[in-house]
């Protein structure tokens, strides 16, 4: 284990930032906690690797956490040093979310080894490093408490091997997609995890857990005041929601929902702050009162798939533009194999191009391999190149 530099002032962080934007490359990982200890999303931990020593920077210390990590921020942003992730997404996320903070010149190992189509493309960093490197690392700190302090010796050294074998996995990954030809897919891949950004704004947050428990429109109002109430209090109490309420208890209160101050009070399952004023009032009156409906979204607001915006001819002709595109994916997996044919078009990435067409809604290294599938196999790609005209 190299030496490992725990950092939690904001004069130690930024000598560390100056000597990150000299590098051409910096090995990183985030330790976040997402609704597990606290309310929200929390940074907790940033893990670098320099190439030959880790730094573990503790924001939780900082009085100013934003200021004081802006030396550091500053070389994320900076497209001239190559920040090395393994499936960086949910930090890339996290840093738009609470810092608006937008990572530039990003090399994601997890990326990099999808693209190489194996069997098992969506691979964890202690897999990949067993299965490229040979050994296997601890991974029994990954649902620890990263907001509890102090760290412990185990959380320090499981932190640091987030990072420390970056460097060796994309070179090993970067080599091998060279020799396949496949360099670029990966460029313009990463390329495009610039752009992903955190989705603010929800206007019905309760919709996902709502389909998950078949709530029926009937069933609706009740789920969505209960599911604002259960925020409300864990936002309140700076818990997780499921502290305050299960969702399974959600569901279940939405269908048998409590009505007198009898039912609250032998109630289980429910967090006691629920049973104190203001919010045992409110709970009853979720229950005893006639709630209104959810409003009509705005148009521009409304998610609807393409297909079910269609109808008469319109609705014939994308359905045969998406049995085209299935048959496309079955050349594709003939040809590359099924994972391959996933990337290419998965159902998502159908539905995209039945709207938008392939042109659009694809890279270009997905282009070029769709192109050359559907000629081999008589298909016509410009049939699915454009748009969809709604005629």
């Amino acid at each position: 284990m190299p030496t490992i530099h725990y950092l939690t002032t904001a004069d130690a962080i930024a000598t560390a930032a100056a000597h990150f934007a000299t590098l051409p490359r910096i090995g990183i990982d985030l330790e976040f906690d997402d609704m597990r200890h606290r309310y929200g999303r929390h940074l907790a931990l940033i893990q670098v690797f320099d190439g030959q020593q880790v730094y573990l920077i503790d924001p939780l210390p900082l009085p100013d956490m934003a200021a004081d990590l802006e030396p550091l921020f500053a070389v994320l942003r900076d497209p001239a040093v190559a920040k090395v992730f393994h499936s960086c997404k949910s930090d890339i996320l996290l840093l738009d979310e609470v810092f608006s903070v937008n990572c530039r010149n990003i090399v994601d190992t997890s990326v990099q080894f999808t693209l190489l189509a194996a069997e098992d493309n969506n691979i964890s960093l202690g897999r990949l490093i067993q299965a490229e490197l040979g050994f296997e690392v601890d991974k029994g700190e990954q649902k620890s408490n990263w907001l509890k302090r102090p760290l412990t010796e185990a959380q320090k050294e499981y932190a640091a091997n987030d990072v420390l074998y970056l460097f060796e996995l994309t070179d090993r990954l970067s080599a091998r997609l060279l020799e396949l030809g496949r360099a670029d897919w990966a460029a313009q891949e990463n390329l495009a995890l610039e752009a992903v950004r955190y989705g603010r704004d929800d206007p019905r947050p309760w919709s996902r857990n709502a389909a998950k428990y078949k709530i029926t429109p009937q069933e609706m109002p009740i789920f969505r005041e209960l599911y604002l109430l259960r925020d409300a209090v864990a936002r309140q109490l700076d818990r997780p929601p499921y502290h305050v309420l299960s969702n399974d208890k959600l569901a279940e209160l939405t269908r048998s929902p409590i009505e007198t101050v009898m039912q609250l009070r032998t109630a289980n399952g429910l967090h006691p702050e629920l049973k104190r004023s203001p919010y045992a009032e409110q709970l009853l009156a979720i229950g005893t009162t006639d709630l209104a409906p959810d409003a009509p979204l705005p148009a521009d607001q409304r998610k609807f798939p393409f297909r079910r915006r269609l109808s008469g001819p319109a609705a014939t002709r994308a359905e045969a533009r998406e049995t085209m595109l299935n048959a496309m994916k079955g050349h594709l997996a003939t040809d590359h194999g099924s994972t391959m044919a996933n990337m290419v078009l998965s159902n998502r990435l159908i539905a995209d191009i039945i709207e938008l067409g392939a042109d659009a809604a694809l890279r270009p290294w997905q282009q070029q391999l769709l192109r050359e599938s559907a000629e081999r196999h008589g298909e016509s790609y410009e049939q699915i190149a454009a748009p969809f005209q709604v005629l």
